[in-house]
């Protein structure tokens, strides 16, 4: 992945063929001491590992597509749990002849390109596990007057 614009807090990067997202994200975030914020990706990827959260059953369904995809939208962001950078994305994807798969993004290999808007917020954002939900929430801080 490759840093093409920085304006303040924010990040523009390029990621090439062969690349995968979700750890270069990490792998940027580690190196420039991202704890929180939000990230905005465009592209095509040729695999692309999506999951479904069963609530009731407290898992994730999981589903990996081998094919060059469009990605019509990815968001996410940035978190700590305990010293663990936590990338949370979700995308929406297309095939050639315009169907949609989405759901919670775990993997994605770019084909072609891949563009990344990134936002540094200031501070940390910190996940715990929740035992009632089965997941890895953001956690709640209180903030007295």
């Amino acid at each position: 992945m490759k840093e093409i614009l920085m304006d303040g807090s924010k990040y523009v990067l390029s990621l090439k063929p062969g690349e995968e997202v979700i750890g270069e994200l990490k792998e940027f975030c580690r190196v420039n001491d991202i704890k929180a914020g939000y990230f905005w990706v465009i592209g095509a990827v040729e695999k692309v590992s999506l999951a479904w959260y069963d609530l009731s059953g407290k898992e994730y369904v999981t589903k990996t597509i081998e094919e060059n995809l469009e990605i019509a939208s990815v968001t996410g962001n940035i978190a700590m749990m305990s010293d663990e950078i936590i990338i949370h994305a979700h995308g929406v994807f297309s095939d050639k002849e315009m169907q949609t798969v989405a759901g919670h993004v775990n993997k994605m290999i770019i084909s072609g390109a891949g563009e990344v808007l990134m936002m540094k917020l200031e501070g940390k954002i910190e996940r715990e596990f929740s035992e009632e939900l089965g997941l890895n929430l953001m956690k709640w801080v209180s903030f007295s007057p």
